[in-house]
């Protein structure tokens, strides 16, 4: 009995440890296979890593050396990425084996696939940019740039008198030039006043020779009328008497020529009053738009006077910049220059002298009426005279007398030499000053004509087939990269016109130097990444050379320009002002280049002509002076591709530094249609398509290996979600993916 007891009780005992130790058993190898699956989330991971940047160190070596950027390139990245990834696995790719299989791996991993795809790609303009600042953090000369602003810097002070002054001379240049029209027309149409009265000096007359002859005029018949009143009463005396009469005749014939008079001086009387009084109100008129032309004027003095002081030449002056060693050379001639603005005072006139001026017309009008008033009463009292004829005659021949003397009046103020209407364009005109300024706009024509020849020149150059294909397929590009950045076409063409004559060409150089300074400041006050991307672009982008322009600029000649013109010399400029054209860049780049050169050299010559005094001959004299130095820098470019600053600044400035400048005013850091023009370039020369350059990729790895225990217990887990992959067959499967760029 106690036997069968202890049996039971050890039976009991090994079941419940066989149960219990099922359990562990179980326990232990769910742990085993999960640790085997956390190693190969791991192993997987890893070898995706590896096999991404695998994948990535294939890059374009063409594009590094020649751009600085980085794209894939080479060998197939899912090649590279496969391969990398199975050994990784510690399998040979090639042969299929598993590396070591005499070793023991607690996990087999099995490929299932493998695959890469693009991230994002170099044709995209935020990646083109961030690629572009990486490459030009670390190898732009930013110190460079900032002493090609501190060359400027000096200037700042004195370019901004200059400039104002400049703007302020050439607008009242303009507004003196239309006033002095006016105040022309004033004369001309009191002129053309005067001239109507002359029509009745025959019928007065004034002059000895008019009285000898034979035309009937208010003398003779004053003077004859005493004989026709005798005729008259005396045909009277004997008609009462029943006698004949004898001066019928003379009688009739008087009284017709009296009548005959009478009529043709009422007659040009009213037409001349007409004419007087239309012309004499246009006068003042035009003597009104006058004095508005002159309250502009003003306006303008005072405006320069205030000019604003938040401006790019400001924003310079005063900034502490490596290289301000520059030397400097004599005074500033800022002072002397803010003192010709003063000289403006000259040309605008005060408001009592356009009152003056504007009673002297209505005292010609005043004169005029004392005429016609004369010979209003001369008529009346020659035709009393007539109808009651008199031996007393006095009335007639008063009449006649002051009819004379108002006509000798108006003659004497108005139509003879050295009148009222000679002594006011003395006062209007200054000959000499009005000749001078003649010779020197004719000069600046001149000066003009060469400066334009030049870029008319580079325009006219006959364009190749080839050449045009090459801008052709540019133009292509470009435009593909916008569509595939999806933006709109903001290129702004800039810059190829050509001013119409050297005051034009003056303003538009003030407005260039102004936005000059004003992107100095920017890149000075602001970011500095427009200056990274000058920077790359005069590095890694061909310029044109200002030596290939010498033949044009000293004979005319064209054949050499013909070649040089070719895509490949003139990148830089495509990328800042965006013509495609062959020649229009360049056209673009020079004519701004001119202009910056104007502008110094008017500034310089503001201070060599103040000796001029007159303020419009400083200015004429100043263009003058601006355009012969500026065609002398244009050799010096053509001769070496650099022309001194300034005269006042000790230092030579090349063409390629003007370029810099420009892209700091054109903007070309942040506008798509700039950066799709750098696209363009890279393309046409690399012969890619930088939308299909990745530059950042993922890579997906899909890997299993088999489950050592109960299968059927891990898709259990599986189905409450704890495990990042899933049970098939027997295996456990699980994706992993990875992003890595340049």
């Amino acid at each position: 009995m106690n036997k069968v007891k202890s049996d039971a009780s050890q039976g009991s005992i090994t079941i419940f440890s066989a149960v219990v130790l099922s359990g562990l058993l179980l326990f232990s190898a769910v742990l085993i296979d999960y640790a085997r699956i956390a190693v190969l989330h791991k192993l997987t991971e890893d070898a995706a890593r590896s096999g991404v940047r695998s994948v990535l160190s294939a890059y374009d070596e063409r594009l590094y050396e020649r751009y600085g950027l980085f794209g894939r390139g080479g060998t197939n990245g899912d090649e590279i990425f496969e391969q990398t990834v199975q050994a990784n696995f510690g399998r040979d790719a090639d042969a299929g084996s598993i590396q070591g299989e005499d070793s023991f791996k607690l996990v087999q991993a099995e490929l299932q696939s493998a695959h890469t795809d693009p991230a994002e790609v170099l044709g995209k303009h935020d990646v083109f940019v961030h690629q572009v600042l990486e490459e030009t953090k670390y190898k732009a000369p930013i110190d460079f740039t900032l002493e090609l602003a501190a060359k400027f810097a000096p200037l700042s002070g004195t370019m901004k008198e200059a400039t104002v002054t400049i703007d302020m001379l050439e607008e009242l240049r303009k507004l003196y030039d239309k006033r002095e029209e006016k105040l022309s027309t004033v004369l001309q149409l009191q002129r053309d006043a005067a001239e109507t009265v002359t029509n009745v000096a025959g019928l007065i007359p004034t002059k000895a020779l008019a009285l000898a002859t034979g035309t009937q005029h208010a003398a003779r018949l004053a003077g004859d009328y005493a004989q026709y009143a005798s005729w008259v009463l005396t045909d009277r005396q004997l008609a009462e008497q029943g006698k004949k009469v004898r001066y019928s005749e003379q009688i009739t014939d008087y009284e017709q020529k009296a009548r005959a008079w009478m009529d043709e001086m009422a007659r040009e009387l009213a037409l001349a009053k007409k004419q007087h009084d239309k012309l004499q109100g246009e006068a003042v008129q035009a003597l009104q738009s006058a004095k508005q032309f002159n309250e502009e004027m003003q306006r303008i003095k005072q405006e320069a006077a205030n000019a604003p002081s938040n401006n790019g030449y400001d924003r310079v002056t005063g900034k502490k910049l490596a290289g301000e060693d520059v030397e400097v050379i004599g005074a500033d001639p800022a002072n002397e220059i803010k003192e010709i603005q003063n000289t403006a005072d000259e040309l605008v006139l005060s408001d009592s002298w356009f009152t003056e001026y504007n009673q002297e017309i209505s005292d010609q009008a005043s004169v005029f009426a004392s005429l016609q008033m004369e010979a209003g009463g001369f008529i009346s009292n020659l035709a009393a005279g007539i109808a009651t004829p008199s031996l007393n005659n006095e009335q007639i021949k008063e009449g006649e007398v002051n009819l004379r003397i108002a006509y000798e009046q108006y003659e004497g103020a108005y139509l003879r030499k050295g009148s009222r209407i000679d002594e006011r364009e003395q006062k209007l005109t200054d000959k000499e000053v009005k000749k001078e300024r003649q010779a020197q706009e004719a000069k600046a024509g001149q000066l003009w004509s060469k400066a334009r020849n030049l870029l008319h020149g580079m325009t006219s150059v006959p364009q190749t087939e080839e050449h045009l294909k090459v801008i052709q397929e540019i133009e292509k590009r470009y435009k593909d990269n916008l569509l595939f950045n999806q933006k709109a076409d903001d290129a702004v063409a800039a810059g190829l016109e050509v001013a119409g004559d050297a005051h034009e060409e003056a303003e538009n150089a003030s407005s260039l130097i102004g936005g000059l300074f004003g992107g100095i400041a920017d890149m000075l006050e602001q970011t500095r990444d427009s200056v990274y991307m000058s920077e790359y672009v005069l590095q890694h982008y061909a310029s044109f050379a200002p030596q290939n322009l010498r033949a044009l600029l000293m004979n005319g000649d064209q054949a050499e320009l013909a070649h040089a013109v070719a895509f490949n010399n003139q990148e830089a400029e495509y990328v800042i002002y965006g013509f495609h054209s062959t020649t229009a860049n360049l056209a673009a780049a020079y004519g701004e280049l001119i202009g910056v050169r104007i502008a110094i050299r008017t500034m310089e010559g503001l201070s060599a002509c103040k000796a001029s005094a007159h303020p419009l001959l400083i200015l004429s004299c100043s263009i003058v002076y601006g355009l012969e130095k500026t065609m002398e820098d244009m050799v010096a470019f053509t001769e070496r591709g650099a022309a001194p600053l300034s005269k006042y600044i000790n230092v030579d400035v090349a063409y390629t530094d003007y370029l810099r400048l420009f892209m700091l005013i054109h903007g070309g850091s942040d506008r798509p249609s700039s950066l799709a023009r750098m696209i363009a370039v890279i393309e046409h020369n690399d012969g890619v398509t930088l939308s299909q350059v990745p530059t950042a990729i993922t890579g997906e790895v899909q890997a299993s290996a088999k489950l050592w225990f109960l299968p059927g217990v891990m898709d259990m887990i599986q189905y409450f979600g704890s495990l990042q992959g899933k049970v098939v067959d027997g295996k456990y499967e699980t994706t992993q993916t990875i992003g890595w760029s340049y």
